[in-house]
């Protein structure tokens, strides 16, 4: 393996705070202004994340650089977020605790693109050990919170304004988020714009069909009917067009969601439910592929899915004493997915086909986490959690598609159990230790049950679901370590997951493919198990007021039961920054590096990714304009211009190259 060189990176926003947390598992991204601070969950610890480039960053900008994330990159919108290589319906995607169904079949509309930073309080990143708490996944959780509005701001108005540009795309961002806080109501709006050309490559190339528009607006409300007891109101609502995957063979026309909620809020320190929260929510999503801007296109096809989910969410936190607490959750969804194809051949009739049958998932589950400080160096947790999920198919439409497979019955039902867990131990003053193990269960999802001819662009093949797959299962085990100092900190962790029945699409040459140019049929089935493992890492140094060093390090190795690797598993990565910042102005220099991969899935269309080393500069100045406090930020990413892609990268589509950008951002 390639030896990684250190990196020197700036970090945006270094701030550090110590917080008492409830898992050593769980990190808490803040996103508030300017200020970034990330909060790991351990009792009393600080580690900060570079986690934000700039004021116009996406939420995936933000992802990609959190050691447990990676992302699946078909584009340069709607990447898919993975936790240690796991994706899908193996991980929890959700939006202040409300689940969400995107509505396409090839993943195009992952939850997270309906989410910008400025309308997001808060990411909290758990592991297959914790993340569970949020629901039955083998993987881990995403729960993006949403931003509320300020009860308390000295003047009754404020408000942010931030607009970017960048040139490898000739991208625009525009943003604007309005507060008003009153003695009982309060109001938080904002509204996002993006829009995208293709852009260009490492020396030079266009990336045709990379281009994207969308718009992203949202509102929060609160009423406060007494100190202790709040109703909250949100709605966030969003558009895209004119988006395309240069991956993928189809465009998106338009997709579109909207999410409202409405909960009710308790807080009181002084009781034994210090925390509680009950949130009924509806969203819709409407996703429309074409590929009528496509060139040499045999056949136009039409692809329009739809998904609605309705649910009800509850949780909260009880102090059982000054040494023990409990944080419970509980919640109830229904989940509903439709998607079609229109094939239109010159001479014939229309051809049409469900390749989601209409199907609806029932999921009603509960959840606990118990955590006990014994003394000043130990602490012990306990997570458990229990799903009921139902699958049914709503049409007989539906089921005639099914049947064809031979599943003539295809209601599937599963009672999912989960349960891990872990102790902390504060070995020295500056040592600490944090050991967990885990059992964590997860039912297939729509596609690997009921899914009809969805191609994959990845490996050329057309996928058919197996309504025969039972759970996966997921033993894990963490270990990490933390050694902190006055002005350093360095953490370690290393895990080992067993995965059985891992799911994965073989071959099966009793069906022919439908798609024009695929290479065969996969049907979706179980591996007797796989195993993944892997170490993180991550060095925070401040050795003076106006100097702070971040570097992060992550890798994972996958392999299925005969040895061969798992795909979209990235190789070795190492980021690192550098800042100086003296006063109102700040410098940065970042390196990011990535090893070559050479391990990876020919079944699943893969090849051999070279290693690639990154450098990009960043500065940024505050001052006042018009008395009011304004931050302008500017610098080159890519400076080298190098042309690369990452494993990740569906069909090896190179990312930006050199791009430079400029940022103002305003609050009044």
């Amino acid at each position: 393996m390639k030896k990684i060189i250190p990196f020197l990176f700036i970090l945006h926003s270094l701030t550090g705070r110590t917080q008492t947390g409830f898992s050593d598992s769980s990190r808490y991204i803040e996103l508030k202004e300017v200020t970034v601070p990330v909060k790991n969950g351990s009792s009393r610890q600080q580690l900060v994340r570079f986690v934000r480039t700039g004021q116009a960053a996406s939420l995936e900008d933000i992802m990609s650089r959190i050691p447990e994330l990676n992302l699946l990159r078909r584009g340069s919108y709607g990447m898919e977020p993975s936790i240690r290589s796991l994706s899908s319906g193996q991980i929890n995607v959700l939006i202040d605790g409300m689940r969400i169904h995107g509505a396409c079949t090839d993943k195009m509309d992952p939850p997270t693109i309906y989410i910008e930073p400025v309308n997001l309080d808060r990411m909290e990143v758990q592991t297959g050990n914790h993340g569970f708490l949020h629901g039955s996944a083998i993987g881990g959780s995403i729960n993006l919170a949403v931003a509320s509005p300020s009860c308390h701001a000295v003047s009754k108005i404020s408000g942010l304004f931030s607009s970017g540009y960048q040139s490898a795309a000739q991208a625009f961002y525009e943003s604007l988020q309005l507060n008003y806080a009153g003695p009982r109501w309060s109001l938080l709006g904002s509204i996002t714009g993006r829009k995208a050309a293709a852009y260009r490559s490492g020396g030079g190339d266009k990336v045709a069909f990379s281009q994207y528009e969308k718009i992203n607006y949202s509102l929060s409300a609160i009423y406060q009917y007494n100190p202790q007891t709040r109703i909250k109101l949100d709605f966030i609502g969003d558009n895209g067009w004119n988006i395309s995957y240069p991956a993928l063979p189809m465009d998106v026309g338009y997709a579109a969601a909207g999410i409202a909620s409405v909960s009710l809020e308790k807080e009181n320190p002084l009781k034994k439910i210090t925390r509680w929260r009950v949130k009924a929510y509806a969203n819709q999503v409407r996703h429309y592929m074409d590929d009528t801007h496509r060139p040499n296109v045999p056949m136009h096809m039409d692809m329009p899915g739809k998904s609605q989910t309705a649910g009800l969410y509850s949780d909260g936190e009880i102090r059982l004493n000054s040494r023990q607490q409990i944080r419970f959750t509980a919640d109830l969804s229904l989940t509903y997915l439709k998607a079609s194809m229109t094939m239109y051949q010159t001479g014939q009739l229309p051809m049409y086909m469900l390749t989601w049958p209409d199907n609806r998932k029932d999921q009603a589950g509960a959840g606990a986490s118990w955590q006990w400080q014994a003394d000043s160096n130990w602490s012990l947790r306990a997570t458990a959690r229990i799903d009921l999920v139902n699958y049914t198919l709503r049409s007989q439409e539906a089921k005639d598609h099914i049947s064809i497979l031979g599943f003539p019955d295809a209601a599937r039902s599963g009672f999912l159990k989960n349960i891990s867990f872990g102790a902390t131990r504060r070995i020295s003053p500056v040592l600490k230790t944090n050991a967990s193990i885990g059992w964590a269960e997860r039912m297939p999802t729509a596609s690997e049950y009921y899914g009809f001819y969805l191609f994959n662009a990845q490996d050329g093949y057309d996928y058919i679901g197996n309504p025969d797959l039972r759970p996966e299962q997921s033993l894990l085990g963490e270990l990490n370590m933390t050694v902190q100092g006055k002005k350093a900190e360095f953490k370690l962790g290393g895990f080992y997951q067993y995965i059985r029945r891992y799911i994965m699409g073989r071959i099966n040459t009793s069906y022919s493919s439908m798609t024009i140019g695929a290479n065969g049929v996969k049907t979706w089935e179980a591996l007797p198990y796989a195993i993944l493992t892997g170490i993180e890492a991550s060095l925070v140094w401040k050795p003076v007021d106006e100097v702070s060093l971040i570097s992060t390090l992550r890798y994972t190795y996958g392999k299925t039961n005969k040895g061969e690797a798992l795909p979209m598993i990235a190789p070795l990565k190492n980021l690192s920054a550098l800042r100086y910042q003296p006063g109102r102005v700040f410098l940065q220099a970042e390196t990011e590096q990535a090893s070559r991969q050479q391990r990876y899935s020919l079944a699943y269309g893969e090849d051999a990714t070279a290693a690639y080393t990154l450098l990009h500069v960043r500065s940024g100045y505050s001052f006042s304009l018009w008395q009011k406090k304004t931050d302008l930020q500017a610098g080159i990413e890519n400076i080298l211009d190098k042309k690369y892609h990452e494993h990740t990268d569906w069909g090896n589509i190179p990312r930006p190259g050199r791009n430079f950008y400029m940022q103002l951002l305003m609050r009044f």
